[in-house]
Order: structure tokens, then C-alpha cells, then sequence
């Protein structure tokens, strides 16, 4: 069972639409570190947000859970890491993201140097 033509309809305006939009965004960026850095004007919510998403993988949402379950060297001793992790980021964002967004570095890996 194949695609029919409005399944490939859909297809190629999606793609447009992203090389469209692809377009129109690389007009307002004017190097590398504007890419990367979003301009240096990414809010506070945003940032955190996109922390948020990045420790909340699917590792998390369905390695870790399965791993407590059925022991094999993590049982209730895991969980400990799983429910301090929420806290080790908000000390992370409170005291260091406000030192490396100062320096206006494009990664880590920059600091590091």
C-alpha cells in the first residue's frame, strides 16, 4: 500500500515550507556565533525550557524507570539520581548559566580552552 497523492501533496509542502522557512531565518543571522547563540537574546524561559527538554530524553522517560524496576544494580539506588537530578539543574541554571552566557561563548567546549 502505497502513498496516495495527497500524501505526497502534504510531503512536498512540508518541505517547502521548511526550506522556505530555513530561508527566511539564515536572512537575520549574521555569523556563526549569531547562529549559535540565537543573538545573544534568548530569554531566561527559553533557556530553561530547552534544559528542560534536553534531561528529559527518552532515557529518562523510559531507561531510568525500567532500570529501577528490575534491579540489576539500580533498584531504589538509582531513583536517588533520577529525583536529585531536577535540583542539580536548577543549582546549575541559578549560579553557572549566568557565568557562561557572560562570557558569550558558542559551547562549552569554548570554556573549556
Amino acid at each position: 500500500m502505497g502513498l496516495n497523492l495527497l500524501d505526497w501533496a502534504v510531503i512536498v509542502l512540508y518541505l517547502i515550507g521548511m526550506i522556505g522557512l530555513s530561508a527566511w531565518l539564515s536572512l537575520r543571522q549574521r555569523d556563526q556565533k549569531d547562529y549559535y547563540l540565537g543573538g545573544n537574546n534568548t530569554g531566561p524561559l527559553a533557556i530553561a525550557l530547552s534544559t528542560l527538554a534536553t534531561q528529559c530524553s527518552t532515557n529518562s522517560l523510559l531507561g531510568a524507570p525500567a532500570f529501577v524496576a528490575f534491579g540489576a544494580g539500580g533498584g531504589l539506588v538509582w531513583l536517588q539520581y533520577e529525583l536529585a537530578l531536577p535540583f542539580a539543574m536548577i543549582g546549575l541554571m541559578a549560579f553557572l548559566m549566568p557565568v557562561l552566557r557572560g562570557l558569550h561563548l558558542i559551547s562549552i567546549y569554548a570554556y573549556l580552552e
